[in-house]
């Protein structure tokens, strides 16, 4: 007879089911969770809340009209004055609060610049796809995500948790992180050839989303990229000091002092490669998740 603990994870790896752009019921979120109450925390690494230089930092942030510049549509960002500067400076189109140990993160999901994937009212923000690329039958949707992050993540010690394939990290701009992976049924590398030039795309329910390297936040430096789901930060292809730095096989993470967390935390960073291997993570998480809604 298998052990309890053998049974559970078989159950869990039966529910993990994502839908992309071929649908279905999305459970991963689920299944991250069970998983990682199996595991016992090791260490903890805790983030600063400021930034060296505390003048430069806003008591809070309420801009009813975000405009980045990118040719597309204006954002709510509202982040209140207990959040860390680091996010108060760097993140759009999300409301941010802090509750207890967490960050409450919720978005829209709709991508302040253009997309081929705007319609109907929002026609006014299409553009066209680049040569080789064709879209999918989906068009944006605006969504009520809410995330619930550590503001201290906590690393386990035992095999990490799964990532997942939806929403598993928000991007500085308000856009939700899949994993490089597509749809079950589908290939990652012919998926690819539906993003939109920023690379995104939605899925069947509209959701907008970044696999890869997202032009509009990096393109080959080392740009805050956003925060994934365990709390840890996320990070273009390279390090502060202009490197491409070395990453766990596992997490994609590393050890890191960048300017926004000088005391050392984890940090993601996009894949150093080209196209669908540019993606920003792979499947497992550094740290315990939190969740989402």
């Amino acid at each position: 007879m298998l052990p309890l603990r053998s049974i559970l994870l078989t159950a869990i790896a039966v529910l993990v089911w994502n839908c992309d752009s071929s649908g279905g019921t999305d459970l991963s979120s689920a299944a991250v969770l069970l998983s990682s109450s199996q595991c016992t925390p090791k260490t903890t690494t805790t983030m600063p809340t400021t930034l060296t230089d505390n003048s430069s930092c806003p008591a809070a942030v309420n801009n009813s009209a975000d405009n980045l510049g990118f040719g597309g549509p204006t954002c709510l960002t509202s982040i209140a004055a207990e959040a860390p500067c680091w996010m108060k400076t760097s993140f759009h189109c999300v409301t941010v609060t802090v509750s207890g140990s967490n960050y409450v993160i919720t978005t829209t999901d709709r991508p302040p610049h253009k997309s081929t994937y705007y319609t109907g009212a929002d026609s006014g923000y299409t553009e066209v796809m680049d040569s080789g690329f064709t879209a999918n039958p989906n068009h944006i949707i605006a969504q009520s995500i809410t995330m619930t992050i550590p503001t201290t993540p906590t690393v386990t010690d035992c095999t990490q948790s799964n990532a997942g394939t939806d929403s598993v990290g928000i991007s500085t701009l308000g856009v939700v992180i899949f994993n490089n992976q597509a749809a079950p049924g589908d290939s990652f590398s012919t998926e690819y050839y539906t993003m939109d030039p920023s690379q995104g795309h939605p899925q069947n329910t509209g959701k907008y989303h970044y696999h890869t390297e997202p032009y509009k936040i990096t393109n080959d430096d080392a740009n805050l990229v956003g925060l994934m789901f365990d709390g840890f930060p996320i990070y273009g292809k390279k390090s502060q000091s202009g490197s491409y730095p070395t990453l766990d096989s596992t997490t994609h993470t590393t050890s890191c002092t960048p300017t926004q967390f000088p005391d050392g935390t984890y940090c993601y960073h996009v894949e150093h490669n080209t196209g669908y291997n540019g993606y920003i993570i792979g499947s497992y998480f550094k740290g315990t998740p939190g969740s989402v809604d």
